[in-house]
Formats: C-alpha cells, structure tokens, sequence
C-alpha cells in the first residue's frame, strides 16, 4: 500500500518582531544639530530675527513694507523652529512616512523666493528714505535668500543623489532609507504510524 503522508500532530510557529531601535524613538537627537542642515537652521532662526528686529525698530513699521517683511522672517523663524524641533526630537523618524526631505526642499525653495522679494521691497523702501532699519533688512534679507537658496541646493542634491525616491529620515548626520526585518521560526512534529 502507498504511503500517506497525514497532516503533522503538533505545529508550533514562533514570530518575533523586530525589535524597535532607539533611531525610531522619540528622543534628543544631538548629531542633528553636528550636521549641516541643524547648523543651516540655526542660522535660519538668526536671520529671521535680525530681519524681524530691523523692520520694528524702524519708523515705518506699520507700513505694508514692514508687514511684508514681517511676514516673511516671521514665519521662516517659525517654521524653522519648529523643523528644528521635529529633528531634535527624532519625531522625523517615529513620523517615517513624511517626506520629510522634499517638504524642506519644497519649504526651502519657496523662502529662497520670498527673502529675495523681501529684500527688493526692503531696498526699494529704504531708498525713498524709509531709513537706515530698511537699508539693513535689506541686506539680511539678502543673506537670508542665500542661505535658504544654499539649503534648498543642499536637498534638491541630496534628493537627486538619492533617485527622486520621496520617503526619507535622518540618521548620525545623514538620511537613510529605513527598513526592518522580521524573523520567523517554524518546528513541526509528525508521528509516523507503522
């Protein structure tokens, strides 16, 4: 007679998952501000302030000008806080499915744009003789159109280099494309019976 084979009497499977590294943890994340785009948002919050600081002690600071200005060293200095934030926490990690590097990217070419805008207006007001405040928000505005147009290079490289792929986080000063790995063992027992 054939032999048939019978379904195992025993069938044990063990799954361990994979264990959760402090990278994906909320936590303070001090190589961020050792890399260059921590020190790129450092320097971010700088300008905005100076600018900030320019414009309100002016004469004009009520102008559309001044509320221009505002606006824009406002919320770079709010937006870049808060990114600083994110990075400092490792919250860019635990929230892995953010884009992170191209809404910067897109954060950063979009400010490049508005410090430029606001440094001609800047300019434009001091030279009507809105004073020497004008003339100095100008000039920042000015660098801070570099820096930002500096960083917006730095991650349009970095997204280039990187395929265009969109999901990335940030790790000891460099980003990296995350992945885990899951183990599974699986004992089985058969009885032969004769």
């Amino acid at each position: 007679m054939a032999s048939q084979q019978q379904f195992p009497a025993q069938h044990t499977t063990t799954t361990s998952a994979p264990e959760q590294s402090d990278a994906n943890k909320i936590r303070f994340n001090k190589n961020y501000i050792k890399a260059i785009e921590g020190r790129l948002k450092i320097v971010h919050l700088v300008v905005s302030i100076i600018v900030f600081i320019c414009t309100m002690v002016s004469d004009y600071n009520r102008s559309s000008q001044a509320d221009w200005m505002s606006f824009v060293s406002m919320s770079a200095f709010w937006t870049s806080l808060v990114l600083l934030f994110f990075w400092l926490i490792n919250l860019t990690r635990v929230l892995s499915l953010v884009p992170w590097l191209t809404v910067e990217l897109g954060y950063t070419f979009i400010w490049t744009f508005f410090w430029f805008v606001a440094g001609c207006v800047a300019a434009a007001f001091a030279a009507q003789g809105a004073g020497d405040a004008f003339a100095a928000a100008s000039f920042f505005s000015y660098v801070g159109m570099c820096v930002f147009g500096f960083n917006a290079y730095y991650f349009y490289k970095q997204w280039r280099e990187s395929g265009n792929q969109i999901n990335f986080s940030f790790r000891s000063g460099t980003r990296n494309a995350t992945s885990t790995t899951a183990t599974t063992t699986t004992t089985t027992t058969t009885e032969h019976k004769y």
